[in-house]
This record gives C-alpha cells, structure tokens and sequence, in this order.
C-alpha cells in the first residue's frame, strides 16, 4: 500500500510512502511530537522536506529533514565503500520516498543514472577539438578514447554503444537527434 502525503507549498504536488515507510514515521515521537507528515513542503530541488526555526540562546537555529535521508538511515543498507555514498532514487522521481525507491551510490553511480548534460556538444562524453568531435568515456578510472567522428550525433553513437557494453541501459545514453542536427537534449 502507498501513501500520498500533500505537501504544503503546492497545490497538486505529494510525497509518496510505502506503508513501513508510514508507519514509522507516525510511530516517531520527535516527528509526531513536530507533526511532520502535516507540514512537509516541497524543496525548490523536489524533495519532501520539514523546516522550522528554532529559537535558542545563541540565535535562530534552522532545522531540516528530508524525508528520503530520514528514511534511508532507518531502512537502507549502506554498503561499504572507501567513497563517498550519495542516495539516488531508482526511479529518477525524488518526491517518491518508498524505501524499495532509496539506494545508496557512488558519485559516478548516480551521474550514470542522470539523463541530462551541461555539455556544449548536446551529448554526454562529446567534445568539439577544431572541426572534429571525440568521443570518450570513462570507467574505474580508465579513459576509453573512442575517437574522432565528423559529426556530434557519430561521436554520440560510439559512446553510447560503448557505456552500453559497460554499463547497460542505463538513462544517461545520448537520445540522438538525425545527423548533422545541432539540437540540444532538453534539460529535466
């Protein structure tokens, strides 16, 4: 079962819990004592949040929880790793909160999952040199040089059959618009 919590800020917007997810926030005394699931609200990044101010001797005191780290501490194995873990939604949705939804992942693992780029090319792991476009890819620290293609959409096609061969499907393949386009992927 899931549950839709309305998020204060926005007229249609909502959190989604799974029913363990639920129950333990409700079962939280600090979270019911502050009634977070009543006041959640929608960060300008998406995710559901809770915000006071809290006066103190030494100031205003803001406090913040995000509702995904909240949970992931009390439900999401975190592996082992020398690096730094970042939570990713599987589904890409950051107001989906179901703990099956939260995992932890190394920087690279969560760039992978992203559909968009900053580059100026239009297309992930395309740069423009003089009047060619390289291709190139990298994986465990090793550089895959795909090579030189005359055209963006070539040199997008050589690196997306190689990050398949890599990495699978995964949603950070170049969508490629027909050849000699200069079109750029839309940012989400």
């Amino acid at each position: 079962m899931s549950y839709k919590i309305k998020l204060k800020n926005t007229k249609n917007d909502t959190a989604v819990l799974d029913e363990k997810g639920y129950k333990a926030v409700k079962a939280d005394k600090k979270l019911s004592s502050i009634n977070f699931l009543e006041n959640l609200r929608a960060h300008s990044s998406g995710y559901a949040i809770f915000q006071r101010c809290i006066t103190t001797k030494k100031g205003l005191v803001y406090e913040t929880i995000y509702l995904h780290r909240w949970l992931a501490e009390k439900f999401v194995k975190k592996p082992k790793s020398s690096r730094k873990l970042f939570l990713r939604f599987k589904n890409g949705n950051v107001a989906d909160c179901r703990i099956d939804n939260l995992e932890y992942v190394t920087m690279s693992e969560l760039r992978r999952s992203n559909s968009t780029t900053t580059n100026k090319s239009g297309y992930r792991g395309v740069t423009k040199e003089n009047k060619r476009y390289r291709a190139n890819l990298y994986h465990k620290g090793v550089n895959y040089n795909l090579g030189f293609f005359k055209t963006a959409e070539e040199a997008a096609k050589a690196y997306n059959k190689k990050s398949r061969e890599l990495f699978g499907e995964t949603r950070s393949l170049n969508k490629i618009k027909s050849s000699g386009s200069k079109t750029k992927k839309k940012k989400k």
